[in-house]
């Protein structure tokens, strides 16, 4: 029931257009007055934690705050039966801080998904996860996401024993943890099995700890070949217990609902406006789990724009 009420709550917010007023939100207000002081004191204050300061950022703000104002252009949609027309403020269609076209996006990716990309068979979602220690290359290069997905692929293919070709999954990343931190993760959407000469078989059995072994041997491995870490750090990791890398599986479905509800939430957008909220001058981004965490609102936009991606990792 939960899956079914979120999915037809989030379709049902675009069938019908209604101005959304984003001027109103406290996200807008916060960009709309500190987004010049952070370039200018981006360099005292932010660049030795979060590098310098991205082109994409700054545009990704600035367009942000043209997003659904009719001042800065608008469409007009006229209905020849009942003669009534209205305007429809353009979008930003930008990643990583607007919330609307976020939304957007993850709906119609999770459609396009469902109807044209996955095939008539179960799934599970799927999460893997690195170690703190880690994310922070993760933070400078963006390229390097592509380890990641190699990883988790490979991992994949060889755990399972079956050949890449035979098997199917679909992977995002996701960088923004549940309080704003970032954390590169992946979400996928995987086969609950294998073809083999166009016969399609369920897995009898995961083996999760070799599946989160093979993930991490191989993102180490990648990392090491970059020079990024030391032979001292690979044996120091995986010689833990707890080696940081994590690999979850949810259990198989296979629903109409269940796969646009996780295809959506696979390509969610990082931030959360129920989450927000500004009190004498102080911004509160409040968890799930009800921890409050503030910031000044220029501390707020630095640590949002860890998630906006760069033009070359998209």
């Amino acid at each position: 029931m939960l899956r079914r009420y979120t999915w037809e709550k989030a379709k049902e917010k675009l069938q019908h257009y209604r101005r959304r007023q984003p001027e109103s939100s406290p996200l807008y207000r916060i960009v709309y007055h500190v987004r010049m002081d952070l370039v200018l004191q981006w360099e005292s204050r932010f660049q030795h934690h979060y590098g310098c300061l991205r082109d994409e950022v700054t545009k990704t703000f600035d367009e942000y705050l043209n997003c659904g104002i009719l001042a800065h252009g608008a469409a007009r949609v006229y209905c020849d039966g009942c003669k009534h027309s209205l305007l429809v403020a353009f979008s930003c269609k930008r990643r990583g801080v607007c919330p609307s076209c976020g939304a957007k996006r993850a709906v119609k990716f999770a459609e396009h998904i469902h109807a044209e990309v996955i095939d008539d068979v179960p799934h599970r979602h799927t999460v893997f996860t690195i170690p703190k220690r880690l994310r922070v290359f993760f933070k400078y290069d963006r390229s390097l996401n592509t380890i990641l997905f190699r990883a988790a692929w490979q991992a994949l293919s060889a755990t399972l024993g079956v050949d890449d070709r035979e098997l199917g999954a679909i992977f995002t990343v996701q960088t923004a943890g549940e309080a704003l931190n970032f954390h590169p993760h992946l979400h996928g959407l995987v086969t609950d099995g294998y073809w083999k000469d166009g016969i399609f078989t369920s897995f009898s059995e995961l083996d999760i700890n070799a599946l989160t072994q093979a993930f991490a041997e191989r993102v180490l491995a990648q990392l090491h070949k970059r020079e990024l870490i030391t032979d001292d750090d690979v044996v120091q990791i995986l010689s833990q217990e707890h080696t940081g890398f994590g690999v979850w599986m949810g259990d198989p479905f296979h629903d109409t609902e269940s796969e646009q509800f996780v295809a959506r939430y696979i390509e969610r957008a990082p931030l959360s406006l129920e989450k927000l909220s500004i009190h004498d001058d102080i911004v509160t981004y409040t968890t799930k789990d009800g921890a409050a965490h503030e910031f000044d609102a220029l501390e707020f936009l630095a640590e949002l724009s860890c998630h906006i991606a760069s033009l070359t990792s998209l």
